[in-house]
């Protein structure tokens, strides 16, 4: 039978380190609230799985490593699989340093917060793995519309723009949407309520400002904490081009935003997990990869133009900082970009892929139409930086964006968002090239196939 443990680790930096996600270099003034690394525990007497969601912007692949390498040799596991989420929360520090992400240059954080953030991290493991208990599961899902928006819309002159500041032009949203709640309810062997796991697709950026917080994700784990009385772990879903502003509504970061989203997901864990029936679940089984993903191409002569843009515009301009990307993009001499995935499977009623990217939402939906299980979960930012993965269709609407205007226009990159750019797939965000949605939904269906068949 399988038994499940929990752990946490509070991973605040220093006050004073630089807070990621925006192209400034905000310099944190306090706290807000606490950032934590969660981690649940699945053993089934014969495999072992740690789930660990940490409230980061992004979890990069050295920290990955280090803990896995941390587990192996100080618990002494030999048969365990791993998966590092970060929710995505814009209020939080780097997690360790990489020069290949140009909008992060001259941020800064304590060098010795980055040497003993794996162990903070494996604190949470080990609390889990020493906690694991026998339980009983049970799975739910429902729609929650209201609280996510698609955040690229075809607007009335042809072009594709994420967050259009003038949405009076709007024509139509675009992109498929998925807006699932899912629940894992786990109780102990006396019926009552151990942990609350969920799985839901949504952009944390709802706080801003320069205090550390965890965003909604991290303030709804902690009602939950409170009012349920029970542990608590959030897995962001595919959320690349899904985010929290209305087009319809000028308001987009506020505590009233905050407490939308966490009021509305709150309610309805409440009602959903008193109406889950729990079981005791007889095996985990799970199957890890590194899918080779497709890497941006680029040609000589994007790599002089990158030069002119460079020497001729400031530093915060739009042109200058697209130009510093693909020089550094052009450094990295492969044509595949590594993605360390795995998969999670409870008996046959719930999957649950976990990728590194931020991925778009009709990708998400088309994995999960590919599963043959009750309950189906996708886990984007895992396990290292990949930047977004696009669908083709956003791809394509960028190219149809260059016949209408210029691709780069001579502005801040401040003013360029919502006016000019198919965001998400600009070299600024973006290291893949256009198959990349081909190519990961071809490598999980080949995962998949494998280890459906070790299911017997």
């Amino acid at each position: 039978m399988v038994k499940i443990g929990f752990g946490s680790s509070i991973v605040n930096p220093p006050v004073g380190s630089s807070l990621v996600g925006y192209f400034e270099n905000r310099i944190s003034k306090g706290i807000k609230d606490d950032l934590y690394a969660r981690c649940i525990c699945f053993d089934d007497g014969e495999r072992i799985f740690f789930a660990v969601s940490a409230d980061f912007c992004w979890v990069e692949q050295a920290l990955y490593e280090k803990l896995k390498n941390m587990i192996s040799e100080k618990l002494c596991i030999k048969n365990f699989g791993l998966a590092v989420h970060a929710t995505h929360t814009h209020t939080g520090p780097l997690t360790d340093y990489n020069d290949t992400i140009i909008y992060t240059e001259g941020f800064s954080v304590d060098p010795e917060y980055i040497k003993k953030l794996p162990s903070l991290f494996f604190n949470a493991v080990e609390q889990s793995y020493k906690a694991r208990r026998d339980v009983s599961l049970g799975f739910g899902s429902i729609n929650v519309p209201g609280i996510s928006f698609i955040r690229r819309y075809k607007m009335k002159n042809g072009m594709v723009i994420t967050n259009p500041v003038d949405r009076s032009q709007i024509l139509e949203p675009s992109g498929s949407f998925d807006d699932t709640l899912n629940l894992m309810k786990v109780q102990d062997k006396n019926g009552r309520l151990f942990c609350i796991v969920i799985n839901f697709p949504l952009h944390p950026d709802t706080v801003g400002g320069e205090l550390i917080s965890g965003d909604w994700p991290g303030i709804l784990v902690s009602r939950i904490t409170k009012y349920l009385g029970c542990n608590a772990i959030f897995f962001n879903g595919a959320a690349g081009d899904i985010n929290h502003i209305n087009p319809y509504d000028k308001n987009t970061r506020s505590s009233e935003i905050v407490e939308r989203i966490v009021g509305t997901l709150f309610e309805n864990i409440k009602s959903m997990q008193e109406n889950i029936e729990c079981s005791p679940a007889k095996h985990i089984l799970f199957s890890e990869d590194k899918f080779k993903m497709p890497k941006r191409k680029i040609t000589q002569e994007q790599i002089e133009q990158a030069k002119e843009f460079v020497k001729k515009y400031p530093s915060n301009n739009l042109r200058a900082i697209v130009g510093r990307s693909l020089l550094k993009q052009a450094e990295i001499k492969t044509d595949f970009l590594d993605n360390n995935v795995a998969l999670l499977t409870i008996d046959r009623d719930m999957a649950a892929f976990f990728t590194s990217g931020e991925i778009f939402s009709s990708i998400g939906l088309k994995i999960k139409n590919l599963m043959d299980f009750k309950h189906k979960w996708v886990i984007e930012n895992c396990n290292g930086h990949l930047g977004y993965i696009p669908d083709e269709k956003a791809f394509l609407a960028a190219e149809e964006n260059k016949k209408i205007k210029e691709e780069f226009p001579d502005v801040s990159v401040f003013e360029s968002i919502g006016m000019e750019t198919s965001y998400e797939t600009s070299p600024i965000s973006c290291k893949l090239a256009p198959e990349a949605e081909q190519i990961l939904i071809s490598q999980f269906q080949e995962l998949l196939r494998k280890h459906t068949a070790c299911l017997g």
